[in-house]
């Protein structure tokens, strides 16, 4: 192949992936409350009260609706109506949901040499069955673990949440540590 043809390649692959980056960030969202605070990332969960967003650094922080400008409220019902399996989630309940069946995660086989340690968290919502319908990763020490890490997580099952006697959908932490 010529010289030139590879420089065009190179050239539009180049827009390709400032493209991708364009997109990625048209995805983030900027919620702003009316005493000014200002908060910053992709809306990862919501419920009538609160909405809690994942930081470009892979945290969560979360922000009372209430307490949003109208934009932002906005902002969160269009997001809310468009993600209904993301929505009424509780992160404080009546009664905390509990494990009826967990999996251990495996670890990959290229990084099973002896002495190896890793650790994954994930952010975890709950149906009202106690059913894994989300997880994320918020925190890991070797990305080659995450998709284990969900995988075993999506096996788990627990016995719901209840607000006022009533199943609910639950936002929950879960860590799996590795060892060789």
């Amino acid at each position: 192949m010529s010289t030139m043809g590879t420089q065009l390649r190179r050239v539009a692959l180049a827009a390709i992936l400032l493209s991708l980056a364009s997109l990625t960030r048209l995805a983030a969202e900027t919620l702003v409350s009316t005493d000014g605070n200002v908060y910053e990332g992709t809306i990862d969960y919501a419920n009538e009260k609160e909405v809690t967003l994942k930081t470009s650094e892979g945290g969560f922080v979360s922000a009372a609706i209430a307490d949003l400008d109208s934009d932002s409220s906005s902002t969160v019902q269009r997001w809310m109506e468009e993600n209904p399996e993301l929505c009424d989630v509780y992160s404080t309940w009546d009664q905390k949901p509990s494990v009826v069946r967990s999996r251990v995660a495996v670890t990959p086989p290229q990084l099973n040499a002896p002495g190896f340690k890793g650790l994954v968290s994930l952010q975890v919502i709950l149906d009202e069955t106690g059913k894994v319908s989300h997880a994320a990763v918020s925190k890991s020490t070797h990305d080659e673990l995450e998709d284990a890490a969900v995988e075993a997580m999506r096996k788990w099952s627990f016995k719901p949440a209840q607000v006022a006697g009533k199943n609910v959908k639950a936002r929950i932490a879960i860590s799996f540590k590795f060892e060789a």
